[in-house]
């Protein structure tokens, strides 16, 4: 959990980042990968990104976890041991962790961005074919071989994913409370995993919590100040 307080042009506002991990399915990395029976992966953690702004308060949330598959990474002498995806029915478990989440938060959308050759390419494929054959109508998969799309550090690249998600972006929403009343309430979740559920998570998860503060900004602060969005949201990025 992070608190962080900044004052720009005389206006206090406030940013909180908290994030829950479960413990459903604990582990070290590589010794903890995939599914269980229950329906519970590991590295399974909610981030929620609070901004809070003269008693105005908006909440955005994410998900990470391991691809939701019987499949293990045990570690050897290699630097990146190969996943191996286990000979088993996948349906069963794979549906309950969706039941569980669709509980939760609703719709989801999978943002998978595991490569999509080499060894890592099982699980996508995987990941894929199990989302389509569930039948599940709130679920929706989004593949972005993240290596392949953004070598060379062509980290613009990554707009092509985010040009995918913006129907969702708007239709999810976020939470929304002005002068004590609730405005509007997120409808859906962005699931995101990479292999550790970390480094290429962590960008991808980055650049929608962004694409939210601006969201936000533009409603609870810049909509009645003269200062200009980009301007605002500029300063903020100096004190996180």
């Amino acid at each position: 959990m992070s608190i962080t307080d900044v004052n720009v042009n005389s206006r206090r506002i406030k940013i909180l980042l908290i994030s829950r991990r479960s413990s459903r399915r604990p582990g070290t990395r590589f010794f903890c990968r995939g599914i269980d029976s229950d329906g519970s992966v590991a590295n399974f953690v909610e981030t929620e990104q609070i901004v809070e702004h003269a008693g105005e308060i908006s909440s955005f949330v994410q998900v990470r976890g391991s691809i939701p598959l019987f499949w293990s990474q045990k570690p050897n002498l290699r630097y990146k041991p190969k996943p191996a995806l286990a000979q088993a029915n996948h349906s069963d478990a794979f549906t309950r962790h969706f039941d569980d989440l669709a509980l939760r938060y609703n719709r989801v959308v999978c943002i998978d961005l595991v490569n999509q050759s080499g060894s890592e390419a099982v699980l996508e494929t995987a990941f894929a074919q199990n989302v389509q054959s569930s039948g599940l109508s709130n679920v929706r998969y989004e593949a972005f071989d993240f290596h392949h799309e953004c070598a060379n550090m062509k980290w613009h690249r990554l707009d092509i994913l985010i040009n995918r998600l913006t129907e969702e972006l708007v239709d999810f929403g976020y939470f929304l409370q002005i002068r004590g009343q609730r405005q509007q309430s997120q409808e859906g979740v962005f699931r995101t995993n990479c292999i550790d559920c970390l480094d290429r998570t962590n960008v991808v998860q980055g650049m929608l919590a962004r694409i939210n503060l601006e969201r936000v900004l533009s409603v609870i602060i810049c909509f009645r100040k003269s200062i200009q969005l980009s301007i605002m949201y500029s300063l903020i990025i100096k004190h996180l």
